[in-house]
């Protein structure tokens, strides 16, 4: 272990410098002019400031006097060692966040938390010689910070692309929630270990060893991972499918499915429903707080709100842990292309990846080798351990997927190995007791006159929203809103949030929230007329974009009530 010899040496001015070993962390001459300077190069507005290197905290001082909202996040291997503290000036200050690997939360949840949504505006000062103290933790920093910031661009970009075809599918999946049952049911429903297979090239090889244990486990199949099992004559228990996507759908629409149970989210593709027979379960995730309390209070569907990242490798996880029913075995989770595929066999996208393709990274695989992956990958990555972190699974968890890459946190045994030792061939699987009969917890009618009345405040909100940009247009002045103006356009928004809460809307503003929340931040030194002219252009997108969020909001609302006037039968 390595040892540390710290000495506060007397700087040429008042202040004391610090000298860990044979380096200075702060200037010898003159430390605070030092840490003036390196503030003044490195603070940006509206970013969150990491500060790697605490020293005496004269950095932290001198960024201080710059922030505004902005917060500081203090990271120093000494402090996590118990060998420096952070300075008393320094404890209970708002703007300051103190963050180490025993934390209960992961740095890029603690960055997610304080950074207003603007998760990628991300600032790493290093203090002097910090870098060469701790080289490695250094490193593993810049590589954390780089894979959060591209993780949050995959999934803000997949937010706005897709977010008109979600909120479409959660008006056309409706119907079917509405019919079957919440995920809620299936807590502690079991007592089997449980296989969570996914997609990665290296599930072909698991495979006959999967259909040999088949009877005496819950087989759990991420999304298009399905077409591998079923080729294989290798029935899941449960399919979890959470994207609305046209070629999500591509994988299903061809199957028939009789013994298998789909788990789906509320957005998922509406056609998938369709290929399964037997009752469904559905869920929500965490960020959907607001759909939950809208089909609670219109429906009477209370849904389990299931931690993901994104994807269905994820919440396939998630939900093998809600089951709490044995020891979980995660296979063909590869999160690269082993061997240059990208997918199992019998998948239908499975194709050769050219190596040689500037767009692919190398990382840390299974064995400790080098193997070849994306950087959409590399986001999964930093989920699936920032999941393990953020919550401790309350049954054994196994990654026996042996190829692909490191899963940091995870242990690691042979798919073997876990089926000698926790599979008993003699119990016999028997799910039959969660396959109830369907209902429906709504009548026709009584489906009718809820989306009526919600047509009834679409229409309102168009009023308003068509209220409030006359009023922006009315304001004669470049440099200041009228207190009467600016005093209706308050009620409005008062009026606008209150009734958005009553209608299926999320998705569509979710974008919104992201677009208004990154390009209209403050600029530095901004005269009166840069300020007024850059809050009526974010009110007016503001208000622009709702209104056009409302128009498809009806589109959807419409064609469900439509879908319901022409079925001639309850349902």
């Amino acid at each position: 272990m390595q040892e540390f010899l710290i000495e506060q040496v007397d700087s040429r001015h008042s202040k004391p410098a610090l000298k860990v070993n044979d380096f200075f962390v702060h200037s010898k001459y003159d430390p605070i002019i030092e840490a003036e300077r390196i503030a003044s190069l490195n603070y940006e507005i509206h970013h969150t400031h990491i500060v790697f290197g605490y020293g005496l905290g004269y950095i932290v001082d001198a960024l201080l006097g710059k922030v505004h909202s902005e917060k500081i996040i203090i990271i120093d291997p000494l402090i996590e060692k118990g060998i420096l503290d952070i300075e008393s000036r320094h404890k209970n200050t708002e703007q300051i966040i103190y963050w180490g690997n025993n934390q209960v939360n992961t740095l890029a949840f603690t960055i997610s938390r304080i950074a207003s949504g603007l998760d990628l505006k991300i600032k790493i000062i290093c203090a002097p010689n910090y870098d060469k103290l701790f080289m490695k933790e250094y490193y593993e920093l810049l590589k954390y910070i780089s894979e959060f910031q591209n993780k949050t661009i995959v999934n803000q970009n997949t937010v706005v692309i897709f977010s008109e075809q979600w909120q479409s599918n959660l008006a056309q999946n409706i119907l079917p929630i509405i019919q079957d049952e919440t995920l809620s049911v299936l807590h502690n429903k079991f007592d089997l270990p449980i296989v969570v297979a996914s997609g990665g090239p290296s599930l072909t090889k698991q495979l006959e060893l999967l259909k040999q244990i088949k009877e005496h486990v819950i087989i759990i199949a991420a999304g298009s991972t399905i077409n591998s099992l079923l080729a294989a004559r290798i029935e899941p228990d449960f399919v979890i499918s959470i994207d609305g996507g046209e070629p999500n759908y591509n994988h299903f629409k061809e199957l028939r499915i009789e013994n298998a149970r789909l788990i789906y989210s509320v957005f998922n593709h509406p056609g998938v429903r369709k290929s399964f027979e037997k009752r469904a379960f559905v869920f929500a995730e965490t960020s959907q707080l607001p759909i939950t309390k809208y089909l609670y209070e219109k429906f009477d569907i209370d849904l389990p709100l299931i931690t993901g990242g994104g994807t269905v490798a994820h919440f396939s996880l998630s939900i093998a842990q809600l089951f709490n029913s044995g020891p979980i075995a995660m296979i063909g989770q590869d999160l690269a292309y082993t061997d240059n595929l990208s997918h199992a066999a019998n998948n239908k996208h499975s194709e050769n990846i050219d190596s040689s393709d500037p767009n692919l990274v190398w990382t840390d695989g299974y064995y400790g080798e080098k193997v070849l992956t994306s950087r959409v990958f590399l986001s999964m990555k930093v989920t699936f351990e920032e999941m393990l972190r953020f919550q401790k699974p309350s049954v054994p968890l196994f990654n026996c997927t042996e190829g692909g890459v490191k899963l940091a946190g995870y242990k690691q045994i042979p798919f073997k190995e876990f089926v000698d030792i926790y599979v008993d061939k003699n119990v016999v699987k028997d799910l039959g007791e969660i396959d109830g009969e369907k209902y429906s917890r709504k009548t026709k009618e009584e489906l009718l006159i809820i989306l009526d009345e919600e047509i009834k405040i679409l229409d309102i909100l168009d009023r308003r929203l068509l209220e409030a940009l006359n009023l922006l247009e009315k304001n004669d002045s470049k440099t200041s809103f009228n207190k009467k103006i600016l005093k209706k356009l308050d009620k409005i928004d008062t009026q606008i949030e209150s009734l958005t809460k009553d209608i299926q809307i999320h998705f569509l503003v979710n974008p919104i929230v992201i677009e208004i929340g990154n390009c209209f931040l403050e600029k530095p030194n901004e005269t009166p007329e840069e300020t007024y002219e850059r809050v009526y252009k974010q009110t007016k997108t503001l208000y622009t974009r709702l209104l056009a969020a409302i128009k498809l909001s009806k589109q959807n609302v419409r064609a469900i009530s439509q879908l319901l006037n022409n079925k001639k039968e309850n349902i």
